[in-house]
């Protein structure tokens, strides 16, 4: 049986969930089809909620609308996207007073310039500022 028979005998509800699982296997992983890395942006982070625990300390970091807030080793709040320029994907992290991508070892400083070869696109840094303990994070 031909595979144009055989989806005709399956229907065409059945065609497409065959055809989209198909497709799905073929994307690229970590990253949506949207890469536009000021898309989630302005938001904002309350410093006083669990879920912001890791900023009391300098160093620590959270990720939070594909952005990687920190608290630089200086006590400043910092941010930038987590999408790494060198094989866009979402795995930037804040570690060792610098920004670092976890799949291939591409490091960036604080202001986005790449520290290393993998790291020779930069990185998009944002703005911060901090209002009583609202973190605003905006391009």
């Amino acid at each position: 049986m031909k595979r144009n028979e055989f989806l005709k005998t399956l229907g065409a509800g059945a065609a497409l969930a065959v055809t989209f699982s198909c497709l799905g296997g073929c994307s690229k992983d970590d990253v949506s089809s949207n890469t536009d890395v000021t898309s989630g942006l302005p938001f904002t982070v309350d410093l006083s909620a669990s879920s912001s625990s890791a900023l009391m300390n300098n160093g620590g970091y959270i990720i939070k609308n594909n952005t990687v807030v920190a608290k630089d080793l200086n006590g400043n709040y910092v941010a930038a996207t987590n999408l790494c320029s060198h094989e866009q994907k979402r795995k930037v992290i804040f570690q060792n007073g610098e920004y670092y991508c976890t799949e291939h070892g591409a490091r960036f400083s604080l202001t986005g310039n790449g520290l290393n070869s993998d790291g020779s696109g930069g990185l998009t840094i944002f703005n911060t500022s901090l209002e009583g303990n609202i973190l605003t994070i905006s391009a």
